[in-house]
């Protein structure tokens, strides 16, 4: 495992949140807004009753929390709470840290080097995804 992943379980664990809902927050997190339960469901391709467990978990420990959503009185929308980035901020505190241990060896070309590497590594976006020959 790599020593990312071993941080960010540690976290994960000492917060006693599962792989399971702790992935769920990490894509709330990343994506900056709060999200319908509907797509939560279809973005992890689960049953909604499975995303409602998981959220029912991350709320008790007060990571996320409903709100009806404005624009459709019949949806929910799940946002991270102020706990929750608290978190998640300790894991890309950590990550950053990690990140900063493995690049300190390299010069400052090799830096760039490998920054363009990373970057040619990097999915495109979906709306990029289509149009590739």
């Amino acid at each position: 495992m790599s020593p990312l992943l071993r941080h960010a379980g540690t976290v994960f664990a000492n917060n006693q949140v599962p792989f399971s809902q702790a992935s769920l927050l990490t894509d709330l997190y990343e994506r900056g807004a709060p999200q319908r339960m509907s797509t939560l469901a279809q973005t992890f391709d689960v049953a909604p009753r499975t995303v409602t467990a998981l959220v029912d978990g991350l709320e008790r420990r007060g990571l996320v929390q409903r709100a009806p959503d404005p624009d459709d009185r019949r949806a929910v929308l799940v946002g991270v709470t102020d706990k929750g980035n608290a978190l998640m901020q300790e894991i890309e505190w950590g990550r950053q840290a990690l990140a900063d241990e493995l690049v300190n060896g390299l010069t400052r070309d090799e830096r760039v080097e490998f920054a363009r590497l990373l970057n040619k590594l990097r999915p495109a976006p979906k709306s990029e995804k289509g149009s590739q020959a």
